[in-house]
């Protein structure tokens, strides 16, 4: 039996894993249906998409970190209890039973606040390259920053066999694998 439940444990770890695949697939063509979009739209209206970071960053926050963010909150918090990749796999995001709906939510803000600001270092690295300026130390934390948040995202994942990141224990929320019986 205990071997039983350590398989399933690293069950977990691997559905997890799959399920975060399958979802940044589904939001990698997203992303890529996005951009054929804008570069249509720009080359017929002649637009210049030289822009100010302020405007690129709202842009970009509009149309895609908004997106992704509602669609992970709102397949969640329904009774799915999980994005298309959970789902496919088996498994779903589990409040604590006293959470609410705002442990989801706060799940996702931290889940995809390292993306924003690496969004946003990105889109001075553009602005500044462009102007042809050395890159500001503070760019260069927005740049890194989020890149060492990931890795202690995924390490918390591996370390709690796919039951927990650290966005999970902050929301009070975890992932389990779907029964079905």
């Amino acid at each position: 039996m205990r071997n039983h439940a350590a398989m399933s444990i690293m069950q977990l770890l691997y559905r997890r894993i799959f399920a975060s695949i399958i979802d940044y697939g589904i939001i990698g063509i997203y992303g890529i249906f996005l951009f054929l979009l804008t570069q249509s739209i720009a080359s017929e209206c002649n637009l210049n998409l030289n822009i100010h970071p302020f405007e690129s960053q709202l842009i970009g926050f509009l149309c895609l970190t908004l997106p992704v963010f509602l669609y992970s909150y709102l397949t969640e918090k329904s009774n799915w209890k999980g994005t298309i990749g959970k789902r496919i796999l088996n498994i779903n995001v589990t409040p604590n039973p006293a959470a609410s709906h705002d442990h989801i939510f706060l799940r996702n803000l931290l889940k995809y606040l390292p993306w924003e600001l690496a969004h946003t270092g990105v889109h001075w690295t553009i602005y500044y390259s462009q102007k042809e300026m050395e890159l500001a130390l503070w760019i260069w934390g927005l740049l890194m920053g989020p890149q060492i948040i990931a890795i202690v995202y995924f390490a918390s994942i591996v370390k709690t066999k796919g039951e927990r990141s650290v966005y999970d224990e902050i929301a009070k929320t975890k992932i389990c694998i779907i029964n079905s019986n």
